[in-house]
């Protein structure tokens, strides 16, 4: 692997065992609400942060209130999970740890809200390691454009050639991998496309941060 002077870090189902509690979320919130939903819903909105579902929400579906108020709903189902319950994946801690130790400046770049990325990574005593955490709606798009993954660059002070991406979601290694930053996929159970056409998607794929300490 590349030498490097940072890393940007994805933050569900890279760093946090979490893809599971938001890949029917979307779906769920709509089925509550008595909306009969498409087969590929999930596909759907498998690329997009709440607040593109959102949108999403009130231009397929007619929901009128407003964003924030769909927002908030949304968001509640899943709070407590990051509040209370959601685990680190396995060698997480130790592979940070390592980094620090080589000087490694990192940051997490997340679709999820930074409120929540911050308690789960402070409960899980791992916040300490991050220079900062952006979202996606800092920059106002998701990870189909590489914009979080600049503004994040920027904020390191970085030169894209000095920084590492990790991220386990096809379409984010693609955007990332696409923009020019050396990229590392890292495997999620929830991902179900074979492992052939992940691996064109990055640079170098692991299945575990164990295989990089």
């Amino acid at each position: 692997m590349n030498n490097f002077k940072y890393a940007i870090f994805d933050m569900d189902g890279t760093l946090l065992d979490s893809m599971s509690e938001w890949k029917n979320l979307g779906r769920d919130y709509l089925v509550n609400r008595g909306i009969k939903v498409p087969d590929n819903i999930n596909d759907i909105l498998n690329s997009m942060t709440v607040n593109e579902a959102t949108l999403y929400f009130q231009k397929e579906f007619g929901i009128k209130e407003n964003s924030e108020q769909i927002n908030s709903d949304i968001l509640k189902m899943i709070e407590n999970k990051f509040l209370y319950e959601l685990k680190l994946k396995p060698f997480v801690k130790e592979y940070l740890e390592k980094l620090r130790k080589e000087n490694v400046n990192m940051c997490i770049a997340t679709a999820t809200p930074t409120y929540l990325a911050k308690a789960a990574m402070e409960r899980l005593n791992v916040l300490h390691y991050f220079s900062f955490i952006v979202c996606c709606d800092d920059v106002g798009i998701g990870k189909t454009m590489p914009d979080i993954f600049h503004h994040a660059t920027n904020k390191l002070n970085a030169n894209l050639n000095e920084v590492v991406v990790f991220e386990d979601s096809d379409y984010a290694m693609k955007t990332s991998k696409d923009a020019g930053f050396f990229t590392v996929g890292v495997f999620d159970e929830n991902l179900s496309k074979p492992r052939k056409e992940i691996e064109a998607l990055c640079h170098k794929y692991i299945e575990s941060f164990q295989e990089l300490i």
